[in-house]
């Protein structure tokens, strides 16, 4: 057992995980229980913190041994964790944070990368890191780690943050399979402009410029001909595949060119009419269903079929039900039978019906006949 597990913040953050995916020396990915990673740590050289759903830390790679310092000449808080490479002394530097940030909350993934890409300009990190994962701090084998049992929110680094870094200058939301690899940083961001670019005529060039592009941004660049002939390939090959920006939609609307001003809103106005029409046909093929199998699970238990019943079966209100009388004495004479669609009642069905007390006549199943029930109901008083 290593000190560094006694520390309170780091199994604070590290219990947040029931299995933890872990990047072993010879590159492999194993995803495992926690419990299973605290026993053997020295089995794996990185560590995955931020997951595709948290971020849990921020991290920052330091490639230079006079830059491990800069966050302190900064006056950056101390990182809560330093990890020194043994062999080339490249670092990481990772500030646990106090609560996890969840991806879904837009504006609180919008102040954590402005936050991380600030200190990334702040102390010279690596600017192309995709903060995901982390040199293993647990491995004191093949690392020299600093530990200071402090976590942070992120109120912390306000004060840190550089306005005029644009919103997206870096990305940071790709997950790599191999930790650190530039091959595939630069297959993930090139085979997603292919996708856009799938039907230009000049698709090769335009790619082998993106790439040219991307490779500058990396300390020692790599061979791009075959990342790039890859991804041309698959995307000559299925370019009528990708979704197309221009398609029609559901409604089948064409753009609409050269009307007067007149006539340009009596268009729209037609359009949204028969939109609203369409959306009203939807849901109401939604509340038949729900209604459907109300009326069957009911009939299955031998309860009464009332408006209330009803109402909490099919998690309709009351008013609902009532509007629907109609369609609810269908499902009920079909109840034995076969209904080949319910698209077809309702279409058939018409849009009112004279509402009916259920709570007076309830239908007792196998005790009064269907026809005796539908006859026997009256208007509410």
């Amino acid at each position: 057992m290593y000190d560094i597990q006694k520390n309170i913040e780091l199994n604070k953050t590290l219990n947040r995980f029931h299995k933890l995916r872990l990047y072993s020396i010879n590159g492999y990915n194993n995803l495992l229980p926690m419990s299973v990673f605290k026993k053997n740590p020295n089995k794996y050289q990185q560590i995955q913190l931020n997951t595709s759903f948290h971020y849990n830390a921020i991290i920052m790679d330091i490639d230079k041994a006079d830059l491990l310092t800069e966050w302190n000449h900064r006056g950056l808080p101390t990182p809560s964790i330093q990890t020194v490479n043994n062999h080339n002394n490249k670092a990481h530097l990772v500030w646990l944070l106090n609560v996890p940030i969840y991806k879904e909350h837009k504006h609180a993934v919008d102040y954590y990368k402005a936050i991380v890409n600030s200190i990334k300009k702040l102390i010279g990190a690596d600017i192309a890191y995709q903060n995901h994962q982390t040199k293993n701090f647990l491995n004191l084998e093949l690392y020299r780690v600093t530990y200071n049992d402090v976590a942070y929110d992120l109120g912390d680094f306000r004060n840190f943050i550089i306005k005029d870094i644009p919103k997206n200058m870096y990305d940071d939301e790709l997950d790599y399979l191999v930790a650190g690899s530039r091959h595939i940083h630069l297959f993930e961001k090139l085979r997603r402009y292919g996708y856009s670019v799938s039907t230009e005529s000049n698709l090769k060039y335009m790619l082998t410029k993106r790439a040219e592009y991307i490779n500058e941004t990396f300390d020692s660049p790599i061979r791009i001909k075959y990342i790039v002939n890859s991804i041309y390939n698959f995307c000559s090959i299925n370019q009528d595949r990708f979704k197309n920006k221009n398609r029609k939609r559901i409604m089948k609307f064409k753009k609409i060119h050269h009307l007067s001003k007149e006539d340009f809103y009596k268009e729209v106005k037609q359009r949204q009419s028969q939109s609203a029409a369409r959306t009203t046909s939807i849901k109401k093929l939604k509340t038949s269903i729900k209604l459907k199998i109300a009326i069957a699970t009911l009939q299955r238990h031998k309860k009464e079929l009332t408006y209330k019943h009803i109402s909490n079966q099919s998690r309709t209100s009351i008013s609902t039900v009532r509007r629907n009388l109609k369609l609810i004495n269908v499902f009920i004479q079909k109840s034995h039978g076969f209904i080949r669609s319910i698209r077809l009642i309702v279409h058939r069905a018409k849009r009112t019906c004279t509402p009916a007390s259920l709570e007076d006549h309830s239908f007792q199943y196998n005790q009064v006949s269907v026809d005796k029930f539908i006859s026997n109901l009256s208007p509410p008083t």
